[in-house]
């Protein structure tokens, strides 16, 4: 096994992209906490350290043809693929650096209103933890905007020692990566059909063991075989910061700032009494028993008065991201399943299945309105929770043209990636996930390849790939084409138009 600094480095990660690291999205999270968000308009600057694939940093790129995006990773492969999708996306705002962190201060960087990092704090050494805490000393703007995301207690208690086992076995055997990590998983299957105590005493590691085994092993090595590998308290990575003059701002992830969907009454009750901020969110990570966090901090932001505070927030528009299927909606947060007026719902969903609304646009709908200011407010918070919608804004000419080159260039690679993969779209600033089929299919649309059955069949028996139905791969070539037939007239009733909405094509 090769490692660099006791990370992986003889595998590639993932191709993955993170809504979260977006600027759209971290500035949504300084507004509903009450921050003045960073004006985008004006030009600004962004550095995702640990950017891997690089998928991310060329998604926002092409979104954002006024900022500039840095993407930095030691992976030599992983820099040049992202720069080989940003050359062919025609990105020229997009800049990738190979080196580790501590060659950060060598690096000839601006300073940066954003700096970001996923999937890194946790799986570094503590020198590296220091490489980056001084990079942002010095390289981050006064009022500038941090995002880290890390592996957290108590959540990780009682399933850690899975991790231990998996490494501790990986590190007796030689060969490549792919074998021990095989080794390691038969291993532990092993251990846990014998029933051992702690399997017996503790039934969450075995389903989270269970749930593990079947992910990829490009991600599982980057996930649970690095030398390093360590979870925090919120309190431990508040302490580090703030000897940076960051201040906590709240979760990226945003349903983990709706104390009233993810608490019952006595719960909240605890929460409002609770003063100190930290010790706050150290009483949530216990009632929900989190294992990950995705804070953001600030650097002397300003706060917003009440007022301005109420009419930025009523003035955000927002798009449905989703195919408007259903009248009613069912959500499961952590600590219940929610139930909610399908009235309101109905007439909310409806509504922005016409048009991108602001919550002032829908107070002026009567069928809305009559819900009260509150609860329509509230509704917007769940449908942003859930990711039914997202923020919206009027793309300009220069942005169309960007994600569309962007989209072009993704697309051209379809047929060398069957995973799913994300689109750009320049209205809601962020990707879009589409499946292997669907991107067929869109690239059928684009360059009039005749019969969308034909087209797609053909790649299907090319790559020998079967659909999934009901959880289960479809066996028989008959049955294969009926459910494509289905889908294509789903794509083309229901994720066609709202892809066309959406700026995607």
């Amino acid at each position: 096994m090769a490692r660099i600094d006791g990370y992986v480095a003889d595998i590639e990660y993932i191709h993955h992209f993170c809504r979260e690291l977006g600027p759209s999205a971290l500035n949504l999270v300084l507004t509903m906490q009450g921050i003045e968000p960073i004006p985008l308009n004006q030009g600004f600057s962004c550095c995702d350290l640990g950017c891997g694939q690089g998928l991310s940093t060329n998604i926002f790129a092409s979104c954002h043809p006024e900022g500039q995006f840095h993407g930095i990773d030691f992976n030599r492969a992983h820099i040049l693929g992202a720069r080989e999708l940003s050359s062919q996306a025609g990105l020229a705002n997009a800049t990738f650096w190979e080196a580790s962190f501590d060659d950060l201060g060598r690096l000839p960087l601006p300073e940066f209103d954003f700096i970001t990092l996923h999937g890194v704090y946790s799986w570094v050494n503590a020198d590296n933890r220091k490489h980056i805490v001084d990079f942002i000393r010095c390289k981050l703007k006064v009022g500038g905007v941090v995002y880290v995301s890390y592996n957290c207690l108590p959540g990780w208690s009682s399933v850690a020692p899975i991790r231990q086992l998996l490494i501790s076995c990986a590190d007796m055997e030689s060969g490549l990566l792919e074998e021990q990590i095989n080794v390691s998983i038969k291993f532990v299957e092993r251990l846990k059909s014998m029933n051992l105590s702690y399997f017996s005493n503790n039934p969450s590691a075995g389903n989270f063991f269970d749930e593990l085994s079947k992910r990829s092993k490009n991600y599982l090595a980057h996930e649970y075989f690095n030398e390093n590998w360590v979870p925090f308290y919120h309190a431990d990575v508040v302490k580090n910061f703030a000897a940076v003059n960051l201040t906590f701002a709240g979760s990226a992830s945003f349903v983990d700032n709706l104390d009233f969907l993810r608490f019952s009454l006595e719960e909240q009750h605890l929460l409002n009494s609770t003063e100190d901020p930290v010790l706050k969110e150290t009483v949530k990570d216990f009632a929900v028993n989190q294992q990950f966090r995705r804070d953001v901090f600030t650097k002397g932001r300003k706060r917003l008065v009440n007022v301005a505070h109420q009419e930025l927030v009523s003035r955000y528009r927002f798009a449905l991201v989703v195919p408007r299927e259903k009248d009613t909606i069912t959500l499961n947060f952590s600590r219940n399943e929610a139930h909610y007026d399908p009235a309101l719902y109905k007439a909310v969903l409806n509504a922005l299945d016409e048009q991108h609304l602001s919550l002032d646009d829908m107070l002026l709908k009567p069928e809305i309105a009559s819900f009260g200011p509150e609860y329509v407010h509230q509704s917007l918070m769940v449908l942003l929770s859930a990711s039914y919608i997202l923020p919206a804004v009027d793309p300009s000419p220069e942005v169309i043209v960007s994600t569309r080159q962007f989209n072009y260039a993704m697309l051209e690679r379809t047929a060398l990636n069957m995973e799913p993969q994300y689109l750009a779209s320049p209205v809601v600033q962020t990707g879009i996930k589409l499946d292997w089929v669907q991107r067929l299919l869109l690239l059928c649309e684009l360059t009039d390849s005749g019969d969308p059955l034909s087209f797609v069949s053909s790649m299907m028996r090319e790559h020998n790939y079967a659909l999934i139905k009901d959880g289960a791969a479809l066996q028989s070539w008959d049955e294969n084409l009926e459910e494509l037939g289905r889908q294509i007239r789903s794509f083309h009733v229901c994720q066609l138009p709202l892809l066309k909405r959406l700026g995607v094509v």
